[in-house]
């Protein structure tokens, strides 16, 4: 009996938990918030006073931090299994009306970028003053349209080219990261079914590795529906049978990505450390009196 093409659980979990965080408050002090309205970094129901210039710099910090370690330890996995585009990628292939499509897509899209401008500004205040057309309000309508766009249009070629957890993976060591992989060519009937399902333009896995692979196996599911005509298994499996997302690489790639995260936690508590604070010529002290 062939797989069905399902939604990898990690994604639904992950998308639920990043649209329900922002609501997150205790005291009205948030789970995790950039909050450049009242100056302060909200984590874990704590307010930490940061400047308009820090905040932008834990935030970067945090993408950096976030990008090279996810990198180091799980790599294309995160593209496949949290990655929202691998949602876009399952509707697009589960939907066929144009119309139901692009609606869906939109919907989508402006639940994504409402959730994450609500990281920071209040979620509850974006709510209300949404038809007021503040600047919150705009920018959830540019994120909305890029959003729409790149799921709809761009998001094969967004994902192999622009991305930026692509190109840090790229740049990074590629030996013995899992990818599905093509084992049978005599078997082959040459009907291209896991070319015309894979979300990245132009990859064929038969042409064997491509660090583009985004561990969604969609091709592995096709091929095994086209197989089974023939009283075959898939001529696409895993590489590792015997690794998943969480053990996916060498020790190394786990204690390299562990270092990151330390280091951004540390970068983090420097940048709110009062010491530095104190240093800083762009932080403006009367907002801590």
């Amino acid at each position: 009996m062939a797989k069905k093409q399902v939604l990898a659980p990690t994604l639904f979990i992950t998308f639920c938990l990043y649209i329900l965080t922002p609501w997150l408050s205790f005291n009205n002090i948030h789970f995790l918030m950039f909050n450049f309205e009242f100056h302060r970094f909200e984590f874990l129901f704590m307010a930490f006073e940061a400047s308009t210039h820090q905040l932008i710099y834990i935030v970067i910090s945090l993408f950096i931090g976030l990008l090279v370690g996810l990198n180091f330890t799980i790599s294309r996995f995160f593209c496949g299994y949290f990655c929202p585009s691998s949602i876009a990628t399952f509707i697009t292939t589960s939907i066929k009306n144009p119309f139901i499509l692009f609606f869906t897509i939109l919907l989508f899209a402006f639940v994504l970028a409402f959730s994450t401008i609500s990281y920071f500004t209040s979620a509850s205040n974006l709510v209300l003053n949404f038809t007021k057309f503040d600047t919150a309000s705009i920018f959830v309508g540019i994120l909305t349209t890029l959003f729409t766009s790149i799921f709809l249009v761009f998001r094969g070629w967004y994902c192999s080219i622009l991305c930026p957890y692509f190109f840090v993976s790229a740049i990074l060591p590629q030996k013995d990261k899992q990818t599905f992989e093509f084992f049978d060519k005599e078997s082959c009937i040459d009907c291209n079914k896991c070319v015309k399902v894979c979300p990245i333009d132009e990859l064929d896995i038969k042409a064997g590795f491509d660090i583009r692979c985004v561990q969604c196996g969609l091709c592995e599911v096709a091929c095994e529906k086209v197989m089974l005509k023939f009283n075959k298994l898939s001529l696409i499996k895993k590489k590792f049978e015997d690794r998943n997302i969480f053990r996916s690489f060498s020790k190394n790639g786990y204690i390299f990505g562990i270092v990151v995260f330390l280091l951004m936690i540390f970068v983090i508590f420097y940048i709110l450390d009062s010491s530095f604070l104190d240093n800083c010529y762009f932080t403006n002290k009367e907002l801590y009196k």
